[in-house]
């Protein structure tokens, strides 16, 4: 059966609606479907009447086997399984299809299995409605992404950290800590990320009653529980990655690493200011950065990156210079002197 773009578009937000509310009706998804007439960025006005809206339903159930059903208690339309995703005819445009393509390409280096797995399928599914010509496209192999991930994850793991995440479940952990020592956990998974190819969780820990992250590759097993809490935006808005910050730092740095602080900048509003008296050094003021991630760089630039400001840092930076120096010094051997 062949929908219009404005039919399919009603649906996906009915799919989405359902999802997202707790149990709309169909006078609330009109209200909702209402709002189309006011957004300057929807081309459809996808207001419809009720009885529009019970045929779209039924359309869902029917012909894309939608887990769709209206939930007598509660009255209003729930998924009897709200992992169910809508697979549906697409009408993509070229800069849209080749959108879609980068991202696979992004999601087979960084995302592990099984969500790895099911992104590609469902990516090259809609590919191969919109366009099958494209899968082959020259462009596509041309495109590479380096990825050095520092831990392996365990496909199991991560299913069962997924599911809390997306279900909003408590999830029952096993962790290997920095120690090597294996502690039991129950967290609410609030937040899943993914930061210097590795995937954490920021969750907040029954156990400590705090908020804490943890690297999903030190989970050595994971357990979703069917008791659920409510994702607090205290949590997933502010991610900690457990650095000690650094304030209001100010560098030098040579031309030659320009690219680098650019295209891998210390913080996204980070300030490079060119215009300096000295033709090969410029600057760059920098509101807040991890201590354990800043001292690194700087010192594989070897001195291409010098520290202005605060004193405390560049103390730090020296003292990890003469530790790297004092560790690497290569022992004398005691010269054998003839009698």
């Amino acid at each position: 059966m062949s929908i219009g773009p404005k039919q399919l578009k009603r649906l996906i937000r009915i799919v989405d609606l359902v999802k997202k509310k707790k149990y709309p009706t169909c006078i609330t998804i009109c209200k909702e479907l209402s709002y189309t007439t006011n957004d300057i960025h929807e081309q459809h006005d996808l207001a419809v009447g009720r009885h529009t809206i019970l045929r779209d339903i039924k359309l869902l159930a029917e012909t894309y086997k939608c887990p769709i059903r209206f939930n007598v208690e509660q009255q209003g339309y729930e998924l009897t399984d709200p992992f169910w995703d809508f697979v549906y005819p697409v009408y993509l445009t070229e800069t849209e299809m080749m959108a879609m393509q980068i991202g696979r390409r992004i999601c087979e280096n960084a995302f592990p299995e099984p969500l790895r797995g099911s992104i590609l399928k469902t990516v090259d599914f809609l590919l191969n409605v919109a366009n099958p010509d494209l899968l082959s496209c020259s462009f596509v192999k041309q495109m590479h992404f380096i990825s050095a991930k520092t831990g392996a994850v365990d496909e199991n793991v991560f299913a069962e950290v997924y599911h809390a995440w997306r279900g909003n479940f408590l999830l029952r952990i096993l962790y290997k800590d920095s120690k090597d020592e294996l502690k039991e956990r129950e967290i609410e998974p609030h937040a899943l990320f993914f930061r210097n190819n590795t995937w954490y969780i920021q969750a907040f820990c029954h156990y400590r009653h705090e908020k804490r992250s943890f690297m999903i590759h030190r989970i050595q097993k994971a357990e979703c529980m069917e008791q659920s809490f409510t994702p607090d935006p205290e949590i997933y808005e502010h991610v900690d990655f457990g650095f000690v910050p650094i304030k209001n730092v100010v560098l030098r740095f040579h031309k030659s690493v320009h690219d680098d602080i650019f295209t891998n900048p210390f913080h996204e509003n980070q300030e490079i200011i060119w215009d300096t008296d000295d033709p090969e050094y410029k600057t760059v003021k920098i509101p807040e950065v991890a201590e354990a991630l800043l001292i690194p760089r700087i010192l594989a630039r070897q001195g291409k990156i010098i520290v202005v400001e605060p004193a405390a840092l560049r103390r730090k930076v020296i003292k990890a210079a003469k530790e790297v120096i004092s560790a690497n010094k290569i022992p004398r051997r005691p010269s054998s002197c003839s009698k």
